[in-house]
């Protein structure tokens, strides 16, 4: 079965694979991001992305709340595989009534045009830029900073700095809401062509079971290509997160962990991928 808002979604998917083919050049170890947002579309439709709906009743509290007070209406999106977190803070935003001032940043061009492809289809204005979010600059702060999963894609020291910079784009009292992945397994890509294989085939199983139309061949293809790409870099656990976030200057005011179930068992190994796992959800601040 394919999830509520699938023809939306669907449509994005196949525009997605083809933004991804004619402009993703990113590098990912001897790949580039096409891997991951050439088929990030499908993923999403099947439940295998590890997406902001998967902590949809977090996000909803924490921007809610940010939304409500009337004042956090300048929104960073910082990083993006599409428009999913552009749609969970829209919607939070719509929910509280006001005014939305919101930027999407992120170094591939794909997902950036899928976003403001999105904001077009249901009217919503949306600013964008292709940068690195590590070096990018404003010169009017922002009031709410989000993403999701961003921050087991850098090592260490990068993500230190992706962090330094999030507090230098905020105003005093701004805030930064996220998820990641609490782990600390080595960074790895996976060459395993047999694991590779078996997700290929899971996912294949479930595009034909849901109806969609794709080319199996070429799915598979692209499934196994997505997995070889991958590599992550582990935040570690609860304390190695709160440091990460104190040491660049900011007040963690909501930690919680959560432990999700994935949705391929014994097949857990495909970073993106929605797998099991304990996640930490974030609310940090700039004093």
């Amino acid at each position: 079965m394919t999830r509520p808002g699938a023809p939306l979604l669907e449509e994005s998917a196949l525009l997605g694979q083809q933004l991804s083919d004619a402009l993703c050049r990113t590098p990912v170890g001897d790949d580039h991001c096409g891997a991951l947002h050439g088929l990030w579309g499908d993923l999403r439709l099947v439940g295998f992305a590890a997406e902001p709906d998967r902590h949809a009743d977090f996000y909803a509290e924490a921007l809610g709340a940010c939304a409500a007070t009337g004042a956090s209406n300048r929104v960073l999106v910082s990083g993006c595989a599409d428009w999913g977190m552009l749609a969970t803070v829209g919607a939070a935003w719509r929910r509280s009534g006001e005014a939305l001032d919101v930027t999407v940043v992120d170094r591939c061009p794909a997902p950036v045009l899928l976003c403001a492809w999105y904001g077009a289809q249901i009217g919503l204005p949306v600013r964008t830029a292709v940068a690195d979010i590590a070096q990018y600059r404003e010169e009017r702060p922002f009031d709410l900073i989000c993403t999701h999963s961003l921050l087991t894609y850098p090592p260490l020291e990068a993500r230190r700095r992706l962090v330094a910079n999030w507090r230098r784009l905020l105003r005093p009292g701004g805030a930064v809401v996220t998820v990641t992945r609490l782990s600390t397994e080595r960074a790895a890509r996976d060459d395993d062509k047999e694991h590779a294989r078996r997700f290929a085939e899971a996912l294949a199983q479930r595009c034909a079971d849901a109806g969609l139309e794709r080319d199996p061949i070429d799915l598979r293809t692209r499934a196994e290509r997505y997995v070889r790409a991958q590599a992550s870099h582990p935040v570690g656990d609860e304390s190695d997160l709160r440091a990460l976030f104190e040491q660049q200057g900011f007040a963690l005011t909501r930690l919680d962990t959560r432990e999700l179930a994935g949705v391929l068992p014994g097949r857990e190994r495909v970073g993106g991928a929605a797998r099991s796992g304990r996640y930490g959800e974030i609310v940090a601040v700039r004093p």
